[in-house]
């Protein structure tokens, strides 16, 4: 069965060829690269261009971000499953092989995904590498987010084409920040989510216009108002809606927070309000006794005290 994996390309020259060989090293060699080259500015469109391995396919196209990018890859991939691949991270051994293997066992009205490892620089034994990993059916995407948080990203993700070809637009192209999680959670509205706890993938962080750079919350992005406005059309029962709103609650959490890091103390109190309608977490009372105090610059040395606890 032939993958096709969709690299964007922009501006990566340092990191693209190592990004394209952890694909080649892979222990299934039944894919194709396609490399969407996004205008870069630099040279790594000519480092893929002189790669020797005809399985690697180069497209250019003028600069218009990375959903465009990777639409562009999937309405030229030929595979029967997609996957994804951010130009500067990489792919373990067992990536494509635990994914086919994930596909094989539930072919129809599925969508697949590992979990994956933050990482400065590629480091041999980090990653997973059994092939034989164990896999299985979420009984509810939206819970397992809530109680969790993101357990997947964009490399680690799995999607069969006939799917993706069938939908409208993937990645909302006028979006800015979380483009790529718009597409996970439609797809999880109409799939059922197959899910590797090994850590398949890496996504490299601290890079310069990396796609996984934090982007900041100072007003409420559009993939969770997207899915605020569905998950309030869902019968009260759903058990699916509940959860969904309280990953909506946790993101006006997060604009709350950026609020009153800027000064904004009513903007916070205003998001806060919200997030209260759908769920109240002890992140939700320590950000609203971080208002009622006024102290948005203990808020922000916490949150960067927070960051740099999870990068250690």
């Amino acid at each position: 069965m032939l993958c096709s994996v969709i690299i964007p390309l922009y501006n990566k020259e340092k990191y693209i060829v190592s990004a394209i060989e952890s694909v080649i090293a892979q222990s299934y060699q039944d894919f194709e690269i396609v490399v969407v080259d996004d205008g870069s500015r630099d040279g790594g469109a000519a480092l893929v261009e002189a790669m020797a391995d005809p399985r690697v396919r180069l497209i250019r196209q003028a600069n218009g971000g990375v959903s465009r990018a990777r639409n562009a890859g999937i309405a030229a991939a030929r595979g029967e499953l997609v996957c994804f691949l951010d130009a500067d991270d990489w792919y373990g051994v067992a990536f494509l092989e635990v994914m086919v293997s994930m596909y094989r066992q539930y072919p129809e009205g599925s969508f697949f995904s590992s979990s994956f490892l933050c990482m400065e620089e590629a480091v041999d034994g980090q990653l997973d590498t059994d092939v034989d990993a164990n896999f299985f059916a979420l009984d509810n995407f939206y819970e397992y987010q809530a109680a969790h948080g993101v357990f997947y990203c964009t490399n680690s993700i799995a999607v069969p084409r006939a799917t993706l070809q069938s939908m409208p637009q993937c990645f909302p192209e006028d979006d800015h920040f979380g483009e790529d999680q718009d597409l996970w959670f439609r797809l999880a509205d109409r799939l059922q989510f197959i899910f590797c706890p090994a850590k398949l993938v890496a996504y490299r962080m601290d890079v310069a216009g990396s796609l996984c750079a934090v982007h900041d919350m100072r007003t409420m992005p559009e993939v969770y108002s997207r899915l605020e406005q569905r998950a309030l059309r869902w019968s009260a029962s759903d058990r699916s809606r509940r959860a969904a709103l309280r990953i909506v609650a946790y993101a006006y959490v997060g604009v709350a927070r950026y609020a009153l890091q800027d000064g904004r103390r009513a903007d916070a109190f205003t998001a806060l309000r919200r997030a209260a309608r759908y769920a109240v977490s002890m992140r939700w009372l320590a950000t609203l006794l971080m208002c009622a105090i006024g102290n948005g610059a203990l808020l922000k040395r916490w949150e960067l005290w927070r960051e740099q606890r999870m990068r250690d």
